[in-house]
């Protein structure tokens, strides 16, 4: 037992020996013989994404929703989405989605992902509004949980559908179901409707519910009685308290949609394109009085911090991880954040795990001791794709995580590993050949980083933690032995990081 802690330890240690002298130039290998002249604070490196003070949400909206505009000369003629990066989405979740449904308060949220051309037309002028009206936080969540521009991974799909996400789409089932009863009152496909959305419950039971579009955006208070569509819905629950719906595309000149005759069928111009209606001030008027409803009425929006689901996660499962105004520098990241992180420069310490793993649980508290102690930011990356939601708490059977050998969606965790985590390190392998991590994992990353032959090794270190809660297992974290062994590993990952990012940490 001893004997396999140590040599966890050395492994983790000899790791980061070995790569950490590994950065994209020679001078970048001999920074510990610089040190005093290379040392630098978190808040003064631009190329340290793991600073607390690099504003993680707005470069990424801005960079990932603009990279999808520019590559859609076909409908938006490659303009970009956002001018600055003044933005207010903060892009979430599935269980932070349901945590935050569970809130008190007032929250606006928008359904939309950059991959789609319709959120992209939205998107800008929802923002320049919630500026406008003083809003600074729209939290934003994708049913195309891997934002692939194919749509396979779209959850909101009807029973019928063949697609990878229509296996999951008990995930949007459960999310109208369960939260956005008077969905039907806003939308243009409810439940009675022929294009309505069928999945199967935990119980067998097919259920039929509306089917929303994104991009939507809603107002949500969980405990609102009045009914403001029109619909004439008495039933004294109606949590979206406004909603709008309605599908536009976007170029240069404005927002469109396709020009039809009295059939339904698209005009054609003289060369054979769709001919292009122009609806920017109608539109924008229309959205608009969600604006002024808000204002009108002096609804005072509430927030649900990255911070605030953290602690709620982690603490639900019986154990306070998190105490009630702990800070917490583990920042919880989406996929599709993920994979634009991976693609940016500079050098990042990032933990594969989430509160549905007991092992992250027993481990999360000393990651966060370290990134708070020397300020640094740790992105956590949760492969269970509902954060453990549907089968922790509402009784589904099949997994949700990426990371398991025979999960349906493991394509989503190879595809990571193919274009980002290509040297990726860990104990156990696929049948397929493919590194298979154990969470929690927890890594440095730096896209250009060399090997010592010059070989692209984006992973500088990692450690894999394996330790438990559990008081009966072999690596239950309460004994000193292994809570000194856990700690050396940790420790040795934010030092490889120290290293590369020219600063020191503290133990």
């Amino acid at each position: 037992m001893k004997n396999k802690l140590i040599s966890a330890v050395l492994v983790a240690a000899m790791t980061v020996s070995v790569l950490s002298g590994c950065g994209t130039s020679q001078e970048g290998s001999t920074a510990s013989q610089n040190k005093d002249q290379k040392k630098e604070t978190l808040e003064n490196v631009t190329a340290q994404l793991s600073s607390p003070d690099f504003d993680f949400e707005k470069e990424y909206a801005f960079g990932d929703f603009n990279a999808h505009s520019r590559a859609d000369m076909e409908r938006q003629g490659g303009i970009d989405t956002f001018e600055d990066k003044e933005i207010v989405f903060q892009d979430i979740s599935y269980d932070q989605l349901i945590n935050l449904l569970n809130q008190e308060g007032n929250f606006l949220i928008q359904l939309s992902g950059s991959w789609c051309h319709n959120s992209r037309a939205l998107s800008p002028s929802v923002n320049k509004y919630a500026k406008e009206y003083g809003i600074d936080t729209i939290y934003s969540y994708d049913f195309n949980v891997d934002n692939g521009d194919d749509g396979s991974m779209f959850v909101r799909m009807s029973n019928e559908k063949t697609t990878l996400g229509t296996k999951y789409n008990y995930m949007y089932g459960e999310f109208v179901s369960r939260y956005l009863t008077n969905l039907d009152d806003w939308i243009a496909y409810p439940k009675d409707d022929d294009t309505a959305l069928s999945y199967t419950n935990a119980e067998g039971k097919e259920v039929t519910v509306g089917r929303l579009q994104q991009p939507i955006i809603f107002l949500y208070n969980k405990d609102n009685t009045v009914d403001n569509s029109d619909s004439g819905n008495t039933s004294g629950k109606c949590p979206i308290v406004y909603a709008f719906e309605e599908m536009v595309e976007r170029d240069a000149e404005g927002l469109y949609v396709k020009e039809t005759d009295e059939e339904g069928n698209p005009v054609l111009d003289e060369d054979g394109n769709p001919v292009r209606k122009y609806i920017t001030d109608e539109y924008n008027e229309r959205l608009k009085k969600m604006f002024d409803y808000i204002k009108t009425n002096q609804i005072e929006l509430s927030h649900y911090t990255k911070e605030a689901y953290m602690r709620d996660a982690f603490n639900s499962y019986g154990k306070e991880i998190f105490k009630k105004d702990e800070q917490i520098n583990v920042y919880p990241v989406t996929y599709r954040q993920l994979e634009w992180l991976l693609d940016e420069d500079g050098n990042a310490i990032v933990l594969m795990g989430g509160p549905g793993s007991e092992k992250t649980r027993a481990v999360i508290g000393k990651i966060n001791d370290y990134a708070v102690k020397n300020n640094i930011r740790v992105y956590m990356y949760d492969p269970q794709i509902d954060g453990g939601i549907t089968t922790d708490k509402w009784g589904y059977k099949q997994t949700t995580n990426i990371c398991v050998e025979d999960s349906p969606i493991i394509k989503m965790y190879t595809n990571l590993i193919d274009r980002h985590l290509t040297n990726l390190t860990a104990a156990k392998t696929t049948e397929d050949g493919y590194a298979l991590v154990q969470t929690p994992y927890l890594f440095v990353y730096n896209k250009d980083a060399k090997d010592t032959d010059g070989f692209i090794a984006p992973i500088t270190a990692f450690a894999e933690l394996p330790y438990t809660l559990d008081s009966e297992k072999r690596y239950y974290i309460g004994t000193e032995k292994n809570a000194a062994a856990c700690s050396d590993q940790i420790s040795a990952v934010f030092q490889s990081y120290a290293e590369h990012a020219g600063i020191e940490v503290e133990e």
